[in-house]
């Protein structure tokens, strides 16, 4: 495949795919729009001018100037992205909930899906429909975040059903942790901004008009499909892999487990993609292809097909990468109906474009991005990979398949892995070889589990193999992440690293595809580049102190950091490994490029002083006699525990030039202490109203020292 044509302003492949240009430009202009919509909307208005002015040079200029017409072409093209952003955008629409929703006001939401267990309550998304603020009813858009208290005298209500409640509606927030998961963006991004959780005297039904008889179907249908497997797939691990795999649902996965799927590079087995479409693609043309030859039964087999393949994409909710297969399929499926062969790069193009037209917030879905990749990466690659070996036996030429689509795949989305994931799967390899094809067979017989449910006895047998397949592959994903070194973890790169990795990969596939000295300058270039970067990141954190207090809900979290290296502060069931500390402490910690080498354990109601960076530090855990403490002078004063009291009086004792309120203390608490910082004139953070506190004081000091 040739890269560049003679002449050097085009390049064949847009010739070949017209629809890779528009989607490249189209995406263009949704990051633009999404970098400027800060500008409000009269940026919009001319964008929208812009793109209607630009329609008319295209259609002046025509054959004659065909560059200028591009160019106008192109103009277009980034200013529909830029509009996109905006029309979605619910801030931006008249009747935005947070327009006219005060506090006290009366709800009226509609259930968007049915209510999903957790451990303590009910979760469901609801479209908030009406909004009565001052006794004037507005109708409103918008989604809220449903908590139902779990109640033994009260189920929560179903799909489609109308509540009214009038409990105050909570933001959604970030827990203002540095390198933390940025969920207020994410949330923003599906039209939610507001959460609230509901005891069962806070809210009551109303009448509701019937809810959407084909979503009805859909969350009926998905039910059946996981009581069927919960039924005859017995075991418990077996169980929760089997439903992610058909249909997506993780509500019954083990943490631990999935941890282990993700460090050894196959989480993509238990979070459905294109794999899983395009196996089901292939089934269903081998059982419909006995239906006939004639033009009316390849139509009618075109029309089953179709129908099988969106009804599984909607059942397992239309995640981006299986409908982005899902498109594909359809596309690939019509013109081979139509006896027209599409580019795979064309077909990738405008999947892609269907999806940004949908909601351009797509474009930031790491499932997204990952899929497009790894297929782009697949097209691009596997032909080159697969001819450096040409095997003779048919058993060593299907394994040499397998391994060339595997690390095909892998090229284009380790830059990707790395930037969002921070971790590089050392044995993806091996686990794929492994993983894909018992997860194939675990598929195919979840498909046929569900086609002979009726019949109880061959059922229970479909089921006792599926838990043997799934066992073999939960026992090879555990042997595989216990060897030694199955991830590189801790790596942090920019977004500028991440280009440069593209770019070192785009030379160096331009050199080893093209026999081309220039790629292999422009490759040792890049990583000259990404190399200086990082050489720069390493000086700054040798040299970086820092104090930081993390957002961890009912906790004390503090590490204490020098260079490379921090010592924890804080609760015991923080100090070791698992998902609170995956949460909220290590996205801080691979930001900032250290890892804990000491704990020191904060005891219950005990009150403790350390020394680090020249500061002193004192955490309030424990109650204090005014009358017989001494005066203390301390430079923070972290308080813990939501001791109760009056801080005038601890402050009476304590003198102090900052104060720190961690996770642990409640609203009322934090209320009466900012009330006392104010009137004293003291510098106050509360962690779980302004987030993660930091501080770098600067000092000589070699090391954080505990006292």
């Amino acid at each position: 495949m040739k890269t560049f044509s003679h002449n050097k302003y085009f390049i064949p492949v847009w010739r070949k795919a017209p629809w890779l240009r528009i989607c490249v430009l189209l995406m263009l202009g949704i990051v633009l729009g999404n970098a400027l919509q800060k500008l409000g909307l009269y940026f919009a208005i001319g964008c929208g001018l812009l793109l209607i002015g630009s329609f008319l040079p295209i259609w002046y200029l025509g054959k004659k100037h065909p560059f200028k017409a591009s160019i106008c072409l192109h103009i277009a093209l980034v200013c529909v992205g830029i509009l996109l952003v905006f029309s979605n955008n619910l801030i931006w629409k008249p009747h935005f909930i947070g327009h006219s929703y005060k506090p006290g006001a009366v709800v009226i939401a509609t259930l968007s899906e049915p209510p999903l267990p957790k451990e303590k309550s009910w979760k469901a998304n609801a479209t908030i429909q009406l909004v009565d603020s001052s006794g004037n009813m507005k109708a409103t858009t918008g989604s809220v975040i449903l908590y139902f208290q779990k109640s033994d005298s009260m189920a929560p209500p179903a799909f489609g059903s109308s509540i009214v409640f009038t409990k105050k509606l909570q933001p959604i927030s970030n827990a203002g942790n540095p390198g933390g998961f940025d969920y207020k963006t994410f949330a923003a991004r599906q039209g939610i901004y507001y959460q609230v959780f509901l005891q069962p005297q806070d809210w009551r039904m109303v009448p509701s008009a019937p809810p959407n008889q084909f979503q009805q179907f859909l969350f009926s249908t998905r039910a059946w499909v996981l009581n069927t497997i919960t039924k005859f797939v017995t075991e418990p691990d077996a169980r929760g892999i089997a439903q992610a795999l058909l249909i997506g649902y993780r509500g019954d996965l083990d943490k631990a487990l999935v941890e282990q799927y993700a460090n050894t590079g196959v989480v993509h087995i238990i979070a459905i993609s294109g794999m899983h479409l395009g196996m089901i693609f292939g089934l269903l043309i081998f059982i419909f292809k006995p239906l006939g030859k004639s033009r009316m039964m390849q139509w009618f087999r075109l029309i089953l097909i179709l129908s099988c393949i969106w009804l599984f994409t909607l059942l397992t909710g239309a995640a981006p990468s299986i409908t982005r297969a899902a498109v594909m399929c359809t596309i690939l499926a019509v013109g081979h109906h139509w006896k027209r062969n599409a580019s795979v790069y064309n077909l990738l193009a405008a999947a892609a474009i269907v999806l940004l037209l949908w909601d351009p917030y797509t474009l930031w879905n790491v499932g997204f991005q990952l899929s497009f990749a790894a297929v782009l990466s697949i097209a691009v690659f596997y032909k080159p990979i697969e001819q450096c070996w040409s095997p003779r036996f048919k058993i060593w030429q299907y394994g040499w398949q397998m391994v060339a689509v595997t690390l095909a795949a892998q090229i284009l989305t380790v830059p990707m892995v790395v930037y969002h994931f921070h971790q590089f799967p050392v044995y993806f390899l091996l686990a794929n070889m492994i993983a894909v094809p018992l997860s194939g067979l675990a598929l195919y017989g979840l498909i046929l589990l569900l086609a002979i449910s009726f019949w109880q006895s061959g059922a229970v047998v479909v089921g006792s193999i599926i838990s043997l397949l799934i066992g073999w592959l939960n026992a090879s994903i555990v042997w595989i992440g216990n060897l030694p070194l199955t991830s590189i973890g801790h790596l942090q790169i920019n977004l500028l690293q991440a280009a440069l990795m593209y770019a070192s990969i785009a030379a160096l596939a331009w050199w080893w595809l093209q026999k081309t000295k220039n790629g292999l300058v422009i490759a040792f270039a890049s990583v000259a580049a990404f190399m200086v970067i990082r050489s720069a990141q390493q000086v700054q954190t040798h040299s970086q102190q820092k104090l930081l207090v993390y957002n961890v809900p009912k906790h004390t979290a503090i590490d204490l950091v020098v260079g490379s290296r921090s010592v924890f502060v804080g609760d015991s069931i923080l100090s070791n490994p698992g998902f609170q500390q995956n949460f909220y402490l290590l996205p801080s910690r691979i930001y900032y490029r250290f890892q804990p080498v000491a704990n020191q354990l904060l005891l219950p109601k005990q009150n403790t002083s350390f020394y680090w960076g020249g500061k002193k530090i004192t955490v309030l855990n424990a109650q204090i006699d005014y009358r017989k403490s001494r005066p203390l002078t301390t430079d923070i004063l972290l308080v813990s525990g939501n001791l109760p009291g009056n801080p005038f009086s601890v402050l009476s004792v304590i003198q102090c030039q900052q104060i720190v309120l961690d996770a642990s203390n409640s609203a009322a608490r934090i209320a009466r202490w900012q009330h006392a910082a104010d009137s004293l004139h003291l510098r106050l953070h509360a962690v779980p109203l302004q987030g993660a506190f930091a501080m770098e004081p600067g000092s000589q000091q070699a090391g954080p020292t505990i006292n």
